[in-house]
């Protein structure tokens, strides 16, 4: 049966209680999900290749996430406070070295490399990815990184489950960041079933969470003015790019009713065209993706 997407003005009339703000990561399925909407989407791409190769770290992640027990947990998660256990450096080995079995080549090459680097090295890399620095940032082994960092976070947040945010049905003071670990968003997506159909929610980049906001908003600054959407021509008219004349940013948002197979992450990374072509408008992208990091010589 189809799913009827609300308009802006019927979710503004709805009860905040109505709608589920928080929406936690599935620790079961999430890589899972990723990975076969990667190597669905890989299949005559340009970008194939590459998005093979997430597809493995994806695999990598999820066989990660389902033995994780060791890492303590905190009181908070926000990355700009939050002392990391030094026990995801071995996360990040261990990771590489399953991923290095199923590759070959320059990939694998890439990976044994970051594999036999010091811990010094990687908490480094870590806190420049985590910040947005970009300058000594090694952008062929961020996303390795990236993706243990998104491993750690992703079992805490989950681990400590939704209460121990205090969020669960209204929004944090600052609506376009996470409220379980304060980093931006990689895209929203517009979700269907049960009581989130209709709404949209934010996808974090480093723990997954979703959170709501309202549609028509900007999700960098917030204004509801000089809101517009651009597609490619002739592409897909399920991920469009949100864009904001305010604030001069964009970011990606996805139609689930559109394409229910939608997942934000590989969705995103499959999209580079369109975050090209809005480039080209001067408008700067206000998430980042980290999956597909861009050094300084490529801003």
């Amino acid at each position: 049966m189809a799913q009827r997407i609300l308009q802006p003005g019927e979710i503004a009339q709805l009860s905040a209680s109505e709608i589920p703000f928080l929406r936690l990561p599935d620790r079961a399925t999430l890589f899972v999900d990723r990975a076969a909407r990667l190597r669905q989407l890989a299949r005559g791409h340009a970008m194939g290749g590459y998005l093979e190769f997430i597809a493995h770290v994806a695999d990598a992640q999820h066989w990660a996430l389902q033995g994780m027990s060791s890492t303590r947990l905190p009181t908070s998660l926000y990355v700009q406070a939050h002392l990391r256990d030094p026990a995801w450096c071995d996360l990040l080995r261990r990771m590489l070295r399953r991923m290095a079995g199923d590759l070959e080549g320059k990939p694998r090459e890439v990976v044994l490399a970051l594999e036999g680097e010091r811990d010094a090295l990687y908490e480094a890399q870590a806190s420049k990815l985590l910040a947005g620095v970009m300058l000594g940032l090694d952008a062929a082994h961020a996303p390795l990184i990236g993706a243990a960092l998104q491993v750690y976070w992703i079992d805490a947040a989950a681990r400590l489950g939704r209460e121990a945010f205090g969020q669960t049905s209204k929004p944090s003071e600052t609506a376009s960041i996470c409220p379980v670990c304060g980093s931006r968003p990689l895209a929203s997506i517009v979700r269907i079933g049960g009581q989130q159909s209709g709404h949209r929610y934010l996808h974090c980049a480093l723990c997954a969470t979703e959170w709501h906001m309202v549609r028509i908003k900007c999700t960098s600054c917030e204004s509801t003015k000089g809101i517009h959407y651009q597609g490619i021509e002739n592409g897909s008219k399920a991920v469009l790019a949100e864009c904001c004349d305010e604030c001069d940013t964009y970011l990606k948002i996805l139609y689930q009713d559109r394409d229910p197979l939608l997942e934000p992450a590989a969705d995103d990374l499959a999209s580079t065209a369109l975050d090209l072509l809005v480039g080209e408008t001067g408008k700067l992208r206000s998430g980042q993706n980290l999956m597909l990091i861009y050094g300084p010589e490529d801003a």
